[in-house]
């Protein structure tokens, strides 16, 4: 347990996830009390191990990533925030906060600084980068914290060179920039007097980054992308001797590149971001910026500032053609007319007086700021600004309260759910009598918009939203909205709490949840703004607390029928009729085949995630054991199918359901009043399992599937399985589990990537990051005692040691160190760093594959030959045989070919499924 506690708080420091290393977090990841945690933390900050920050939550750093990190000696270990810590690194001479240093670089900069993360990281020597945008938007500030961002984390040696060239200057004189850039030789032309190596050459090793780039002539674009194909060149004055450089090239433009630059070199730059203006900055970036700027101001003169409220509104909501260079340009002259105006203070006051003629108050000004027209912000208010006027968070961490004591039992389902409702509704309420509701959108505009939407929901869904819903509704978007970076940053923090409460909210309100979804995809086309997933929660919440006692959660009614729109007239008819939703509507071409009215049936299915309680299907046509049969996802529904469908025999079956009638009630009672057939099958329970699947083979499998039955409590209704990886991938054995299985996960090595089978690698059970999944999945069917004795054995079992002992019959530590040490070769020679996650699944699967190997146990006969193979692969075979040249020769074997692919196949997957996780979070 301590060694896992260690690798996670190391593993978010390393990743920069700060905010996860707290004493909660930890503790519902790891599984044991928050104070047991809490004391642990402690226990290896006293001993010098770990760093605190002395925050709310308290965090704790791994002390030798962060040194890592800012390369240098921390003799400090407590810091009252991370800021503090950030500049402590700065005084010692070598620190550095990389991109954190840019405001937005977790808003609106995030996806371009993940870009430029990704872009020189690729290896060999990063991939070329262009960022063009307006003049003073920090095109140059990003390229330099990129350098610096290669420098810290080991892609530039501490020799490298930052060359920094403003083609700009040689825009009349393209053919010195070629010469300067390229270099030449003495007597190349007139003034050659020496050799000159050439930028290019200079910054061998390192960056170049040519600004403006725009003004190179295109004989000198050709130049440089036939540089950039294979890093060689020619230098000015000899044409025979061909020279090389490693070198990443960055570039910037303040126009558009495809229509200054040529074709052929745009093509050679694979990564092109635009770097936003400041007009299209959110407004607490804006404000961040400028308190940036006023602190920078307050060091030079060694004096504290005070701004007065109307000044800061005219500083944040001016135009500024220059961006942000101009608004620091402003905010320079401010400040020393502030200063020649306070000379006898200790302190300067800026008002409206102190701000250059050039900025303008106009009539976007935030009425908020303006009531107190004498009041001062000092920087610290204006830094707390926003956080104070977020009341989401208050909610939210109310509802993630009530979450986390469901979880632990210490209230039920019924009283969360009840409790959330009461909180959704006392949030929404306070919402409408907010004080300062007017943020940076026209709320009479944003109202309106969302008014037209609240229409389109209820002609669909048959809510009938209030004018002091739609209100409301308007004021929780434009929260989100206004504090986009904060509400995204919070989400990431709390991602696991929110993805808990998501599974409760759809389970219980999927109704609800579903027009959640259907606002969300509205907001997208009307408002060109998508939510954070988790925040569909929370307004189906606020759907369930208006109009809970309205939605259906416990039938779905589908009306099918061939023709355009017949379906959709009926189903809406009867809807109209009964005032509720009460029918889904399907419509289906006159031709359609039964096999693609079954498969429109289960997209409709899958969407609402496997829980209907009862699904009614009305069809005109069609046999209805054919339909039932071809029924995916609904093992634990009662379904009803009935034919020849009107709307008389619909309004009844509708009212049925409204009556909360029983299946064969509604069923029994309408059809008196239509010539149909109907079928009625009641929900099937299957048998729960758990399946072992292992690329290393069947004998893996089933020792794997010993661990596992081992871990599970005595009379646990689950049975484990093996399967081999092969026969997973066979066509139609996916359809044949879930047929005859309730299939609760795939455990193994490889992922098999199958669509409607949850996989858990055995790395993720080694770190312990889904042992979540299953004890939330067993939750409901064993006791306390059970669970808390499942969760000491899938502990102890699954430490990496004992999985080894278990899978294989060679001496495990022996065992283990080598396999370690090849794969640590491994990543020296592939010049990358492999997750933990990675590394565990290497272990496992290579130690595995050395058994059989050694043992001669399930090995086939290896047909492939190296010469069948492309040149990519045979690179990535001799690097591993490289690496894993002692391993071999020590136990006497020889890694064939079609094992090196397996590993491949397993380095590349992992390294997609890392990447897909990030970005995830990221939006």
């Amino acid at each position: 347990m301590e060694e896992r506690l260690i690798t996670l708080v190391k593993e978010n420091t390393k990743r920069d996830n700060y905010e996860d290393n707290n004493a909660s977090n930890l503790s519902n990841i790891i599984g044991l009390s928050r104070n047991s945690i809490s004391s642990y933390l402690n226990d290896y900050f006293n001993q010098g191990r770990f760093v605190k920050i002395n925050t709310r939550p308290v965090l704790f750093l791994e002390k030798s990533e962060l040194e890592k990190r800012y390369n240098i000696k921390i003799n400090k270990l407590m810091f009252a925030s991370l800021d503090e810590l950030d500049e402590y690194a700065k005084t010692c001479g070598r620190g550095s906060k990389d991109f954190r240093d840019l405001i937005g670089y977790n808003g609106s900069l995030r996806k371009i600084i993940e870009s430029c993360k990704a872009s020189i990281s690729y290896p060999p020597h990063g991939l070329p980068i262009l960022l063009n945008g307006p003049t003073g938007t920090g095109k140059s500030f990003i390229i330099e914290k990129m350098f610096e961002y290669g420098k810290n984390n080991g892609i530039f040696s501490e020799k490298a060179k930052f060359v920094h060239v403003n083609c700009s200057e040689y825009a009349n004189n393209p053919e010195l920039i070629t010469a300067n850039l390229f270099g030449y030789k003495r007597g190349a032309f007139t003034g050659a007097d020496n050799d000159n190596p050439g930028l290019i050459k200079v910054a061998d090793g390192g960056m170049l980054f040519l600004d403006e780039v725009h003004c190179l002539k295109p004989e000198c674009q050709e130049k440089l992308f036939l540089f950039m194909d294979k890093g060689n060149y020619h230098v000015l004055g000899d044409s025979e001797n061909e020279y090389h450089s490693n070198v990443f090239l960055a570039f910037a433009t303040t126009e558009n590149p495809k229509e200054v630059l040529l074709k052929t070199l745009l093509r050679r730059i694979p990564i092109q971001m635009e770097i936003p203006s400041l007009s299209k900055r959110s407004e607490m970036e804006k404000s961040n910026i400028i308190v940036r700027f006023l602190e920078n101001e307050a060091k030079h003169i060694h004096k504290e500032i005070r701004i007065g409220n109307v000044v800061y509104a005219a500083l944040l909501n001016n135009e500024y053609e220059g961006n942000i260079g101009e608004l620091k340009n402003v905010i320079q002259e401010t400040c020393m007319n502030a200063l020649y105006s306070n000379k006898n203070k200790d302190y300067i006051e800026i008002n409206s007086l102190c701000l250059p003629s050039r900025v303008r108050f106009n009539n976007h000004i935030d009425n908020s700021i303006l009531v107190g027209r004498n009041q001062l912000y000092s920087l610290n208010d204006l830094k707390n600004k926003y956080e104070n006027e977020f009341p989401f968070k208050e909610y939210s961490n109310k509802l993630l309260e009530l979450l986390e004591n469901y979880s632990k039992e210490e209230i039920s389902i019924q009283s969360f759910l009840e409790q959330a409702l009461s909180e959704t509704q006392t949030y929404s309420n306070d919402s409408l009598f907010r004080e300062n509701k007017e943020k940076s959108i026209d709320i009479a505009y944003f109202t309106n918009v969302i008014k037209k939407m609240a229409e389109l929901i209820n002609d669909k869904y048959r809510c009938d939203f209030q004018s002091s819903e739609i209100l409301t509704l308007s004021l929780l978007i434009q929260d989100y909205y206004t504090y986009y970076v904060i509400v995204e940053s919070y989400f990431d923090i709390h991602q696991e709490g929110f993805q808990s409460l998501e599974t409760v909210v759809k389970s219980n309100y999927f109704r609800s949840y579903e027009i959640a979804k259907y606002l969300n995809e509205l907001c997208g086309i009307y408002i060109n703004l998508n939510w954070h997933n988790y925040l569909t929660s929370i307004f189906a919440l606020f759907i369930e607390s208006y109009h809970g006692n309205r939605v259906l959660n416990q039938t779905v009614g589908v009306v099918l029928s061939h023709g355009y729109a017949t379906a959709s007239s009926i189903a809406d008819a009867v809807n109209r009729m009964l005032d509720e939703y009460v029918f889904e509507a399907i419509d289906m071409p006159l031709d359609i085949s039964t096999q693609l009215i079954i498969n429109k049936l289960n997209v409709f299915i899958e969407s609402y995630g496997g829980n209907i309680k009862n699904l009614i299907l009305l069809v005109d046509m069609g046999s209805l054991e054919e339909i039932y049969n071809g029924l995916n996802n609904v093992s634990k529904s009662n379904i009803a199918i009935a034919n020849n469908v009107n709307t008389r025999f619909a309004l009844f079956v509708g009212k049925g359901i409204l009556d909360k009638k029983s299946l064969q009630e509604i069923f029994d009672e309408s059809i008196e009043y239509s010539q149909t057939n109907y079928k009625i099958i009641n929900s099937q329970k299957k048998e729960k399992v758990i399946v072992c699947s292992c690329a290393t083979g069947l004998g893996t499998a089933e020792k794997l599937k010993e661990i596992i039955e081992d871990s599970l409590p005595e009379h646990l209704p689950v049975k484990v399985i093996t399967y081999d990886y092969t026969s997973l991938l066979e066509v139609n054995l996916e359809e044949k589990l879930l047929k005859d299985y309730d299939v609760i996960c795939v455990i193994g090595t490889l992922n098999p990537k199958l669509k409607n089978l949850h996989f858990i690698a055995i790395e993720e059970l080694i770190m312990n990051s889904s042992l979540d999944f299953l004890t939330s999945y067993f939750a409901d069917i064993i006791s306390q005692e059970d669970m808390d004795s499942f969760q000491k054995k899938m502990l102890k079992n699954f430490s990496l040691t004992n999985i080894i002992n278990n899978l294989t019959v060679l001496n495990p530590t022996q065992l283990l160190e080598r396999v370690a040490d090849a794969i640590d070769l491994l990543q020296q020679e592939m010049k990358t760093t492999f997750t933990n996650n990675t590394c565990f699944g290497l272990y496992v699967h290579i130690c595995c594959l050395m058994e059989r190997l050694v043992t001669r146990e399930g090995i086939e006969s290896y047909q492939k030959e190296l010469s069948d193979c492309n040149e990519d692969f045979i690179k990535f075979y001799m690097t591993v045989k490289k690496a894993f040249k002692q391993v071999e020769k020590y136990y006497r074997v020889e890694i064939p070919i079609e094992e090196v692919e397996f590993i491949n196949i397993y380095i590349q997957n992992m390294m997609v499924r890392s990447f897909d996780e990030y970005e995830g979070m990221e939006e």
